[in-house]
């Protein structure tokens, strides 16, 4: 099936975190248990009964009100820049490898990133990736769909069909990566051509010469 569909995408819209930017949440979740004074598991009972993760990314809440509510959350006065810091800890690299695939492929497909993101994120990893590479993040993708800007986030069941509408393409001609399994189903859903990235597999495994490669089923 997919050595068929291959032929016919057009569009192809990438996760960012776990795709295409290396990033590990445990290293944030530590920084707050070490301000906190508390266990892993307790703080994380914390922050998924206030859901200020969710209402962060889906902009619901301001970075203000962010950074206050994880002061509550912490019973700690904390400055926004070590907020700010703590926070960042997850972004790691965005390997020049996936640099160079994104470019490569603009010209065989429109390239979509859909990202669950927030404000401070996205000004950390823009700013970084500009120092890194000496061009703007943005410019690596036709249109950029992020959640805290459109006040949806995956898996829920509308945001794909909001891309497919706002950025007018076919799901039928497109396909999704992503790290989660539950994304994955809820794109294909839609019809969408969805990969998992899961158990080492890289990105870049699906594409040689800046195409999908028909004989990649995954391993």
């Amino acid at each position: 099936m997919i050595e068929n569909k291959a032929s016919e995408i057009k569009n192809i819209i990438f996760d960012l975190g776990g795709v295409l930017l290396n990033i590990n949440p445990l290293l944030s979740l530590l920084e707050l248990v070490k301000i906190s004074e508390t266990d892993s598991e307790t703080m994380k009972t914390k922050l998924a009964a206030e859901g200020i993760f969710e209402k962060f990314d889906t902009g619901s809440i301001s970075a203000g009100q962010f950074r206050s509510m994880l002061c509550q959350i912490l019973n700690r006065s904390v400055s926004d820049t070590e907020i700010d810091r703590i926070w960042n800890a997850l972004l790691l690299d965005f390997p020049k490898e996936r640099v160079e695939l994104l470019q490569q492929i603009r010209s065989n497909y429109r390239v979509i990133l859909l990202s669950n993101t927030n404000i401070i994120h996205f000004q950390k990893y823009s700013s970084d990736f500009l120092d890194n590479y000496g061009i703007p993040f943005t410019g690596l993708f036709d249109r950029l769909f992020l959640s805290y800007e459109i006040g949806m986030h995956k898996p829920d069941a509308g945001i794909y069909n909001y891309v497919l509408e706002n950025a007018g393409i076919n799901p039928g001609e497109t396909a999704f990566f992503d790290d989660s399994l539950a994304n994955i189903r809820a794109a294909e859903q839609t019809g969408i051509l969805s990969f998992h990235i899961s158990g080492g597999i890289e990105v870049t495994d699906f594409f040689e010469n800046g195409l999908l490669n028909p004989a990649f089923t995954g391993r």
